[in-house]
């Protein structure tokens, strides 16, 4: 597991919660303190705190409210002081309801519980809205307000979820199957990430494994791994 924060584009870096990156947070350089992208399951605490040590953290946003995604934000926000934005469409669950939007009991039962606390939401982001250089995208299905950020001057996209790579070679991937019942919507999981390869990425990075670097490499996980 990588011990320091790992550059993968311009001002882009890549913080491994994990072995195999299983879970990331992805941190952009931005003028007024760093962006958090994600903060892992609960126990991630510790390692971001590594990992964020002598950065001034200015703004956690995440993809959306599943337990392996904001399991350690509540904690993040603490710590730091950043402001917590995310999807208006789970936001109101995020703070006082129910994030268990698995199709299958399952991923209603293990996913939530990798979240021990909630915090308020001091932004609500719709699409348009500015991450840092990126613009924001919706990505439903996976979760029914799962959000994706566009930077088109050097064509990166970065998304919460998949499909996930397991190889350090960005160029070619490997495809971890994950079950289809862990997605609110699979065929809509599936329909928003063919969408998002309309745009013809140059670079992927995701909050669970590693990069990809091609729009047909991610084309491909998309098809043989529809999960």
């Amino acid at each position: 597991m990588a011990t320091s924060l790992q550059p993968v584009a311009d001002g882009v870096h890549l913080a491994s919660l994990a072995p195999l990156s299983m879970f990331n947070s992805v941190v952009l350089d931005g003028p007024d303190g760093d962006i958090v992208i994600d903060s892992g399951p609960a126990w991630s605490g510790k390692r971001l705190a590594r990992l964020l040590r002598g950065r001034d953290v200015g703004r956690h946003v995440v993809t959306h409210a599943h337990g392996d995604h904001v399991g350690s934000s509540a904690w993040l926000c603490s710590h730091t002081g950043a402001p917590l934005a995310m999807s208006e469409i789970e936001a109101d669950d995020f703070e006082r309801g129910s994030i268990a939007y698995h199709a299958g009991l399952s991923g209603r039962l293990i996913v939530p519980r990798m979240t021990r606390q909630r915090h308020h939401v001091d932004q609500r982001l719709t699409e348009g809205d500015q991450v840092g250089s990126f613009t924001v995208l919706p990505q439903p299905g996976h979760s029914p307000g799962l959000l994706a950020f566009w930077r088109e001057s050097d064509r990166v996209l970065i998304v919460g979820d998949g499909p996930t790579n397991i190889s350090n070679d960005p160029t070619s991937p490997r495809w971890m199957k994950l079950p289809v019942s862990w997605h609110h919507d699979p065929a809509g999981a599936v329909e928003s990430r063919r969408h998002l390869a309309e745009l013809e990425p140059e670079l992927i990075v995701s909050t669970h494994g590693r990069p990809v670097r091609g729009v047909d490499r991610w084309l491909d996980g998309i098809r043989n791994h529809a999960h």
